[in-house]
């Protein structure tokens, strides 16, 4: 046989052909999701890696509004003395107005140029226009080219069908009765153009417009379930001791499942997600707040359980508290404990870090003596369980293990003393949802949405679409479930109504008064704004929302902090021309707060030792950044008798429990400096 740079010479099949010199059989079983890769590599995959093209050169050129990336690619033939034939060039789009992408997407070549075009646009695109905008825009195009030749109507009205069939089956959600009007316009075209009657390409344009339509009209919207059915009591958080572990797990992961397969992946974007607390954007991201929610729910559930608290409204007084032993206290622990384990072998991330967070919060992580009671095995899984979602290497634990649980034989665990379960159970999996919410406003924050030139900025959603296809590739996985409702559990479920943050802190001070006789745990001021050189959020889903609010920090052991409305904060990018003032202005602003009174605030710096540097109006706090710490608080200036307002954060990384019995707050957020970032970015 030639080598395989001489066929490519003599072929003389038409341009754009495609030449097979080679394959190996893959075994049409093997999963290719998320990380996957092909078994059974070895050497042979080493040389069709080095028979890979490499790209030997990149350029833009601009076309119509348009840049677009030209990359040159050259194939490297592994005989030195084979001849090498010319280079191959591939286009892609980077950026443009928003009519050049709308062009680019009903361009017939599109789809064999830049395959990811088409799927990145309509994933992403309600993240720089609307459906409704978007589909005037089609309808723009098409009735542009009724004066053109017919060929080129039918192509492009081709691909319009097509984009629009794709559309449909993929995001029904974005059509809603506000495309009523444009819908209305390409209807008109097509039967102008004879197109929804059958004819040419556009034999499947009537039902499609069917489609449309139906999903365009009012429909009847799906009512959140009441915490607990009118006029019953709530249900009593301790009762979780009747039910069996691995029954609750199961209940959970039913829920979670239900929820996950429901959300829309466009609403996790940063852009969206990530503006959801501004004024007017309360209807924002419906399917993510429903999974915070849930996520809340599941930990407010441990939390009161273990307090053995019910709350009957939102006020301190509102609270009746059952007479527990630090021994029976130390039962729930074990229980809750065993609930995460069995979370985890079902594969339900979710609810096994809603578990473990609500476990390491103030009001638990404090309970000395519960925690001594606890058996030392529940103690070792509970160590293992955080370990899972330790914060090092941007949860770099936590990724690796949904990879290796969404292949189909998951390695096990070292610690487990259980193998997982399939059976009728199924093998489905639930991640946690905040590593994607944080990716994508990470992303959001690191790159512009428009270039200098007023460009929409499309490698941004490319990025963005990369997180996005994790998300449905895992939602497919999700509906491996075999599960079944249990209304015993679900009843209990619904009737629970968790502690406030303030109620908590103070069920947890009267279970366990801070001890006398124990040195005072050192007075830290926590930061309230924590300022970074990369975005995070806190309470990405719910981080977990009931444990961050605003509290005033209680000045004796027993003081049981004020109940000011809770309160997100996100962080701020910091470029190297900020001072101290406009930075501060910023995070106001970034956190609903009026950046007016700037003035009257102050910014911190940490430093090792319990140390403390104010930042100057005058100095650049980019550099400050660059210092031994990159953690920094944003307070009021000092006055005499004023309260520093704080914010207390998500769970310590620690699963055993404290060593101080008066620490009522959460561990400080660490914020990640510029290392990372670039190795995202």
């Amino acid at each position: 046989m030639l080598p395989r740079p001489l066929r490519l010479l003599l072929d003389a099949s038409p341009p754009g052909g495609v030449v097979l010199s080679s394959f190996r059989s893959r075994d049409p079983e093997e999963d290719g999701g998320l990380g996957a890769q092909g078994v059974g590599g070895g050497q042979e995959e080493e040389e069709e890696e080095e028979e890979e093209e490499v790209p030997v050169s990149v350029w833009d050129e601009e076309e119509d509004g348009a840049t677009f990336t030209v990359t040159s690619y050259q194939y490297q033939p592994l005989d030195p003395l084979a001849p090498t034939p010319p280079p191959r060039s591939s286009r892609r789009l980077r950026a443009g107005t928003l009519e050049a992408l709308v062009k680019h997407l009903l361009d017939a070549r599109t789809s064999g140029a830049d395959v990811t075009f088409t799927s990145t646009f309509l994933a992403t695109h309600q993240a720089f226009t609307s459906t409704s905008a978007l589909l005037g825009l089609i309808a723009d195009r098409l009735e542009a080219l009724e004066s053109h030749p017919t060929d080129e109507l039918e192509r492009t009205t081709g691909v319009a069908i097509s984009v629009l069939s794709t559309w449909l089956a993929s995001h029904p959600e974005d059509f809603g009765s506000e495309v009523k009007g444009q819908l209305d316009r390409l209807e008109s075209f097509l039967l102008r153009t004879g197109y929804a009657a059958g004819e040419g390409v556009g034999g499947c344009s009537a039902e499609l417009i069917r489609n449309l339509r139906s999903r365009v009209d009012p429909q009847a919207p799906d009512l959140p379930k009441p915490l607990a059915p009118p006029g019953d009591p709530p249900a009593d958080p301790t009762d979780v001791l009747v039910f069996l572990a691995d029954h609750l797990a199961e209940q959970l992961t039913l829920l979670d499942a239900e929820l996950f397969l429901k959300l829309v992946p466009s609403q996790c974007l940063g852009g969206l997600w990530g503006h959801r607390d501004r004024p007017g954007h309360s209807h924002l991201c419906p399917s993510v707040r429903a999974t915070v929610t849930q996520f809340n729910k599941v930990a407010g559930a441990v939390v009161s359980s273990v307090l053995g608290a019910t709350s009957a409204g939102e006020g301190l007084e509102e609270v009746t508290i059952r007479p527990l032993r630090p021994p029976q206290r130390a039962r729930l622990l074990e229980k809750w404990i065993r609930v995460a384990e069995e979370c985890r072998l079902l594969r339900n991330f979710s609810s096994v870090y809603a578990v473990v967070s609500a476990l390491q919060s103030s009001p638990i992580h404090r309970l000395r003596a519960a925690w001594g009671e606890t058996a030392r095995d529940s103690l070792r899984v509970f160590s293992s369980l955080c370990q899972i979602f330790s914060e090092e290497d941007n949860y770099s634990q936590s990724r690796e293990l949904l990879l290796q649980e969404v292949k189909l034989q998951p390695p096990l665990e070292p610690n487990s003393k259980k193998s997982p379960r399939s059976g009728s159970r199924g093998g489905g999996v639930v991640p946690y949802l905040g590593t994607f919410l944080k990716d994508l406003v990470m992303l959001d924050a690191a790159s512009k949405d428009e270039l200098e030139n007023g460009y929409i900025n499309f490698d941004k959603r490319r990025k963005e679409f990369a997180v996005l296809s994790e998300l449905r590739q895992l939602q497919n996985k999700c509906r491996g479930y075999d599960l079944r409702p249990d209304p015993d559990i679900q009843q209990w479920l619904q009737g629970l109504r968790p502690l406030t943050e303030a109620q908590s802190h103070r069920v947890s001070c009267e279970v366990e008064p801070p001890g006398i006789s124990d040195p005072p745990a050192p007075r830290v001021l926590r930061p309230t704004l924590v300022i970074s050189q990369w975005t995070e959020v806190l309470g990405s889903v719910g981080g977990p929302t009931p444990f961050v609010s605003w509290d005033r920090p209680s000045m004796g052991g027993d003081e049981v902090p004020g109940t000011p409305a809770p309160l997100l904060a996100r962080l701020a990018q910091v470029t190297s021309q900020d001072k101290a003032p406009s930075v501060i202005s910023r995070v106001l602003e970034k956190n609903n707060r009026d950046s007016a009174v700037a003035s009257e605030y102050e910014l911190v710096q940490l430093l090792p030792g319990e140390r403390e540097l104010t930042i100057p109006p005058s100095a650049n706090v980019f550099y400050a950044m660059d210092g031994a710490s990159h953690d920094f608080l944003l307070r009021q200036r000092r006055r005499p008798s004023a309260a520093t307002v704080v914010l207390t954060s998500g769970p310590s990384a620690s699963g055993t429990p404290p060593s101080e019995g008066g620490g009522g707050s959460f561990p400080r957020i660490k914020a990640t400096g510029r290392k990372i970032a670039r190795a995202l970015f």
